[in-house]
């Protein structure tokens, strides 16, 4: 029987917006900080504060964006959300005090978090039931590239010509996202509206099915949010700072290798048996980051993390995608997404807690020791459940 096709016009139309979008997320994510301490002279955690602004206005947008897919049409969202991404880049531009900056980077969060949960919900429309694990993990490999592309443009394009120059590709993006946006069929994407005189509750913004794996998406995210935030410093104890600027690259080459056939899988023989294997390689992969002295054996690690936690990214939103009726797979992205982007906003502040005391190699084997023992939980639960639990 022939297959129902994944790569549909849609699909690409989707993906480059979302490629796009999580380009100038990652780009100034690695760059603000500089930009922060440069111009108005601030210490390091002001700078940080200023970085985590944006993850507030994401949470924002990621809790309000399950109800409102239900009372506006996805297009809509959509297109709401790439306008207001044009001025918040412009806006860059006329950061001339710290309070402007931080408003700036809120606008730029809201519009971050509707954007890529919008994305993330409507491009699952687009498959088939059958084969949605592989779609997802297709669809997945723009944010992986906008990982690996940003943080690399970013910190090439600020230390050759400069944050004006940074700041107008950063522009061209965000049109470019508008523009594509405008192209994408918004019968392909759109939701059935519930009855507007529903009594407004949690409901409407969360969905608990998605709860046990948004929670491990938590923990487990842990690990990279420690790599984002102090892998520099780390390596540059090591010597290691030039191995450091390839960490990324290593990773999503991993993640671009395994993603398409880990979604097939997924779908094939179902979640325990590629939940399992990518968090014990993620923690193999954080315990090498604790142990490298050497710069291959940091980019050995940064390739297992990118199998490891590249993987179970998707493979747990696809889980997510399979265990909820489509009426409620907009909340049900928001609720991982939300726990998601705790982990990678508050993380590195909870982990900085630590860190004085412990080190960076004992915070990274830490780390690795959490994500083993949610490996070994989830194998627990669903070994010893009559069928398979998220």
């Amino acid at each position: 029987m022939r297959k129902e096709k994944i790569f549909t016009r849609d699909f690409w139309l989707i993906a480059s917006v979302n490629l796009l979008v999580m380009t100038t997320y990652y780009s100034l994510m690695v760059t603000t900080a500089k930009f922060t301490t440069d111009q108005f002279h601030t210490s390091t955690s002001i700078a940080g504060l200023v970085i985590g602004i944006t993850v507030i206005g994401i949470l924002i947008a990621r809790f309000s964006s399950g109800y409102l897919t239900q009372h506006f049409t996805t297009k809509k969202l959509l297109m709401t959300g790439t306008i207001l991404l044009v001025p918040a880049m412009i806006l860059y531009h006329f950061t001339t005090s710290l309070a402007i900056l931080m408003a700036v980077r809120l606008l730029h969060g809201l519009a971050i978090g509707l954007i890529s949960t919008v994305t993330n919900t409507a491009v699952v429309l687009l498959f088939p039931v059958e084969r949605r694990g592989e779609g997802i993990s297709y669809f997945s490999l723009s944010t992986v590239l906008g990982t690996a592309v940003g943080p690399f443009l970013g910190l090439k394009l600020m230390q050759t010509v400069g944050f004006s120059t940074l700041f107008n590709v950063e522009i061209g993006f965000a049109i470019a996202a508008l523009v594509i946006a405008t192209l994408i069929n918004a019968e392909k994407i759109r939701f059935k509206k519930v009855q507007h005189n529903e009594p407004l509750t949690l409901a409407h913004f969360i969905e608990i099915k998605a709860m046990p794996i948004a929670l491990l998406m938590f923990v487990v995210g842990l690990g990279y949010a420690a790599i984002q935030a102090y892998l520099s410093f780390y390596a540059g104890q090591l010597d290691l700072a030039t191995y450091a600027s390839y960490f990324f690259l290593a990773y999503a080459f991993a993640a671009l290798l395994s993603r398409p056939f880990t979604g097939r899988l997924l779908d094939a023989v179902g979640a325990k048996a590629v939940v399992v294997p990518t968090l014990l390689i993620n923690a193999v992969g954080l315990a090498g980051v604790a142990w490298t002295h050497s710069g291959w054996g940091l980019l050995v690690s940064a390739f297992l993390i990118g199998l490891g936690f590249g993987n179970f990214q998707s493979v747990a939103q696809s889980i997510v995608a399979k265990k909820v009726p489509v009426k409620r797979l907009s909340q049900a992205t928001a609720t991982f997404f939300i726990f998601f982007d705790l982990s990678l906003g508050i993380g590195p502040f909870l982990l900085g807690l630590i860190e004085p005391a412990v080190g960076y190699s004992n915070l990274y084997l830490l780390t690795a020791i959490m994500v083993l023992a949610c490996a070994i939980g989830y194998w627990l639960v669903s070994h010893f459940s009559k069928q398979e639990t998220n």
